[in-house]
């Protein structure tokens, strides 16, 4: 029987919708029609009725997030989930997650593994790729938590890509967390994530469970994936040991 560290691993990037939402009272709620403001009359799905963003926000009892002050965000991985921003933020927090396209970029393998033990994402340059991803309308609030919650892995930095958004058009200044220390480079060149579409990619996609398997293969020191998978999540120490072996055969980003 499969154990559950296993289903979680594996499960990265825990299902980000293809479609804009309205994180709010701890629920994504799809957005059904753009509108000029996405917490005001964006139109969003709530309990099977199409409402005005404002309504569901005021149903769920936030009555004031519209007015605060918001940065976007690009989020390419586990970010653009309700599950895991659930778990970073819990049912307080209200965040637009609109769907977008990232030019010149793809979404790839980063080289760290999680504490959850997946390989997480990261992006990375590649002319003529266009990334289907999320952006995310973060307070400054919110964006210190995420700041805690993405480590000493990732940087935040403004991304030189084209960002175009779902009811916002062209993002100007959108930012995003950068791997720090490369990306996945065991096979000679970045490796794309399977579940994350993107046109005209130019890298091979895999499964998060393939990539595992083959960084078992290289770290795994004669265990096998299972496990490979239980001591990483069990052991941070062993697992902080694994990340600096991958970083020396890390992908650098070009300056």
């Amino acid at each position: 029987m499969t154990s559950p560290e296993v289903v979680h691993a594996f499960g990265y990037p825990f299902d980000p919708p293809g479609h804009g939402f309205l994180f709010v009272g701890g629920r994504g709620l799809r957005i059904i029609e753009d509108g000029s403001d996405p917490l005001v009359d964006t139109m969003v799905e709530l309990d099977g009725a199409v409402v005005s963003a404002e309504e569901a926000r005021h149903g769920l009892g936030d009555t004031d997030s519209a007015r605060v002050p918001r940065t976007a965000v690009v989020g390419y991985g586990s970010n653009a989930s309700p599950q895991r921003l659930l778990e970073k933020y819990g049912e307080d927090a209200t965040i637009p997650v609109l769907r977008c396209r990232l030019h010149d970029h793809d979404v790839v393998y980063a080289t760290h593994i999680a504490t959850y033990g997946s390989l997480p994402a990261g992006v990375y340059h590649s002319a003529g790729t266009v990334a289907h991803v999320s952006v995310s309308l973060l307070t400054d609030t919110q964006l210190e938590i995420m700041h805690v919650s993405e480590g000493e892995n990732y940087h935040f930095a403004r991304l030189e890509g084209r960002v175009e958004a779902d009811g916002m058009g062209e993002v100007a200044d959108a930012a995003a967390y950068v791997t720090s220390h490369g990306v996945y480079g065991y096979g000679g060149e970045p490796v794309a994530l399977a579940r994350v579409h993107a046109d005209n990619r130019r890298f091979v996609a895999r499964e998060q469970a393939d990539m595992l398997g083959e960084l078992c293969g290289h770290l795994g020191e004669g265990a096998d994936l299972h496990a490979f998978i239980l001591r990483v999540v069990g052991d941070d120490d062993h697992r902080r040991s694994l990340v600096l072996k991958m970083r020396e055969r890390a992908i650098r980003h070009a300056d």
